[in-house]
């Protein structure tokens, strides 16, 4: 995998100088590390953002690590053909057309290329890889993610750009990402098998249709030897699914039992949403592995009993408080309500808040706080939120409301797992 994520010149097929193409945008995206050196290739052009232009690869003298594919499909198989013959053992296919669209002659031919120059092929019908600690941007999505500890592995190109837009906007950093797309030569076990050897990463996602015929084997076995947390989104799962997937990336869908199985005997946390996965990755990324012990403290009642019920179907503890807490702190504040949820009721004041969590914070009965709020006349959530960041235990936060909880969300971006609704605690149980 090195010369995918560690390529020092990269050529571009199908480099455009019109800046709504996929060509364009890849190599735009390729200029911005300057350690690279990047070779547009398109014979119409003399140069394109100042570099020079090449007809083919073959024009190009010296050695390329990778070659990325975005031309129209009808001339792909030339074109490998001639990375095959300048020795390019590394290949993104981006053009879609083949298998996923009902041209299976033309992806066989690929595959026929592939094993004859011994050319590893991520695609076709790929968005393409971003490695955000190599400042690798070998995609047309328009910007890299920070760095962080997801990896994400997607059959979808679009939703791998969901996800990617999300990382950016949740403020949860990625160690890596690839679009799969039809997977005519390398797949999922492949990036599995990398991404768990990666000292950076430390939970793979994936997105699945389906899996090759004859490589189901080969995916158990390389997740059932990952020694990190795999989690994973199966679509295709019903017969309007399938017939979906099958003119997306050539996916053969099988019955949902089959991978509920195979994601079973691969150890694989199977989940059922975008939302989902977002969250997973969210809670995980930032806070790591929790514990099944939640203590809810809320400024709204109504909001505790719903996390409540949320949490116990999910199988999350909310223990009681022990005798002696309760004790103290009603003594200190005889109108709250102390319980689990632990209820500090509509007129809590950021000084309420600061003296029951200096309480709360020598106590080990509890793994992680989750804090409810909603905008009562009395609350002033940035206020409240200045004592959040000086806990030591993990916590999540569910703000109920609008505009009131703006200023209290960028402060806390950092420090806590902000969600939006109470609902979105039920992956808890699947951590």
């Amino acid at each position: 995998m090195k010369e995918f994520f560690q390529a020092k010149t990269i050529a571009v097929i199908g480099a455009s100088r019109e800046p709504e193409k996929a060509g364009h945008i890849i190599f735009r995206n390729l200029l911005h590390n300057k350690n690279l050196k990047v070779i547009p290739i398109n014979p119409n052009a003399p140069e394109i953002i100042r570099q020079k232009c090449y007809a083919s690869v073959l024009d190009y003298k010296d050695k390329i690590d990778l070659a990325i594919i975005a031309i129209p499909s009808a001339f792909v198989v030339k074109a490998l053909e001639q990375c095959g013959k300048k020795k390019i053992k590394s290949v993104i296919i981006i053009s879609s057309g083949f298998s996923e669209s009902g041209n299976f002659k033309d992806e066989q031919l690929l595959e026929k290329l592939a094993e004859k120059y011994k050319i590893r092929i991520i695609g076709p019908n790929s968005l393409g890889l971003l490695s955000p600690y190599q400042e690798l941007n070998a995609s047309f999505f328009r910007q890299l993610p920070q760095k962080g500890s997801l990896a994400f592995i997607s059959q979808s190109g679009a939703i791998g750009a969901g996800i990617l837009d999300k990382s950016i906007k949740d403020n949860f950093g990625l160690s890596g990402f690839v679009s799969v797309g039809n997977c005519l030569s390398l797949d999922f076990s492949d990036f599995i098998e990398y991404y768990n050897k990666d000292k950076e990463t430390k939970i793979i996602a994936l997105y699945i249709e389906s899996l090759k015929k004859a490589r189901g084997a080969r995916f158990i076995e390389t997740c059932r030897k990952a020694n990190k947390p795999l989690i994973v989104i199966k679509s295709g799962k019903t017969k309007l699914g399938e017939l979906a997937a099958k003119s997306h990336t050539a996916a053969l869908a099988s019955e949902q039992g089959v991978y509920e199985s195979i994601f079973k005997q691969a150890r694989i946390i199977e989940l059922e949403s975008i939302r989902e996965l977002s969250n997973f990755s969210l809670i995980y990324t930032k806070l790591g592995k929790l514990g099944k012990n939640a203590l809810i403290v809320t400024n709204a009642g109504g909001l505790g009993v719903l996390a409540s019920d949320v949490l116990s179907k999910s199988g999350v503890s909310l223990p009681e408080l022990p005798a002696k807490l309760k004790k103290s702190l009603l003594s200190a504040f005889p109108s709250g309500r102390y319980n689990n949820p632990l209820d500090l009721l509509g007129d809590a004041t950021p000084e309420r808040y600061k003296k029951v969590l200096d309480f709360l914070e020598k106590e080990n009965f509890f793994d992680f706080y989750i804090f409810l709020m909603s905008p009562q006349y009395m609350t002033n959530p940035f206020e409240i939120s200045k004592v959040f960041l000086e806990l030591k235990k993990p916590a999540l936060a569910v703000f109920l409301g609008g505009e009131s909880f703006d200023r209290a969300k960028i402060l806390l971006r950092d420090k806590l797992v902000l969600l939006d609704d109470v609902s979105d605690l039920s992956i808890l149980g699947k951590l």
